[in-house]
């Protein structure tokens, strides 16, 4: 009997490191040891040439990115810039890719070319809408709201999708919430927005049920709260 509840947990062992496995990396750049990758697939294949990506993004071959005409910036050791739209970083933060403002901490930033400062002024946008250094929302018909930790918007004004991160870096579990790095206790449980339980031995249950086990250094992303706006 004990021989056979081992093999179970080797059994066990093996589909969770396989499923680990077959998660493929998100299409995207990447840089490793110094040296410039594009993700495809989830294959690695190193860089020869400049390459675009989706969001007006041009990779080129000196490890730098740029969005449009903006500003070169580096891309880091680990750090991914992925075809959806979003950077993730080894340290487990997540942000999107192009130029946004967040509220973050109950203080509203203005993110451009990776670069953030507070917001010092109301910006007002081609929509109507007004935001306010203090963290207020006026939306296009009037109505003024408070806005939350995490709450993201284009330049133009118009709502950006937020998505929360779980990383497992070093055998522990750091989470991106609502804008905000956050350890996750190994013996804890995070509740996501969309349903999606994240556990503190980088097991992740989805809404649909379905589990499976982050790998060392993977992260993942998760839809973040849907906003009425």
């Amino acid at each position: 009997m004990k021989r056979i509840f081992c093999i179970l947990l080797l059994v066990a062992a093996s589909v969770s490191s396989l499923l680990a496995q077959a998660l493929p990396l998100a299409d995207g750049a990447t840089v490793k040891d110094k040296t410039l990758y594009h993700i495809q697939s989830g294959q690695l294949k190193e860089v020869k040439d400049n390459f675009k990506l989706p969001f007006d993004v041009e990779v080129t071959t000196n490890n730098t990115f740029k969005i449009g005409k903006g500003k070169e910036r580096t891309i880091t050791d680990g750090q991914i810039i992925r075809a959806d739209g979003w950077i993730t970083s080894p340290d487990g933060s997540i942000e999107p890719v192009m130029d946004h403002l967040i509220m973050k901490e109950g203080r509203v930033y203005v993110v451009r070319d990776g670069q953030a400062s507070a917001l010092t002024e109301s910006m007002s946008f081609p929509n109507g809408s007004i935001i306010t250094p203090d963290g207020y929302y006026t939306r296009p018909g009037g109505l003024r709201v408070r806005l939350l930790d995490g709450r993201l918007f284009k330049m133009d004004g118009t709502y950006l999708q937020s998505m929360d991160a779980a990383t497992l870096i070093n055998g522990r579990v750091m989470m991106q919430k609502d804008g905000s790095l956050i350890p996750l206790n190994p013996i804890s449980t995070m509740g996501m927005n969309d349903g999606t339980q994240v556990k503190g031995d980088g097991t992740i249950q989805k809404h649909d049920g379905s589990t499976f086990k982050l790998a060392e250094g993977q992260t993942i992303l998760i839809e973040g709260p849907v906003f009425d706006h």
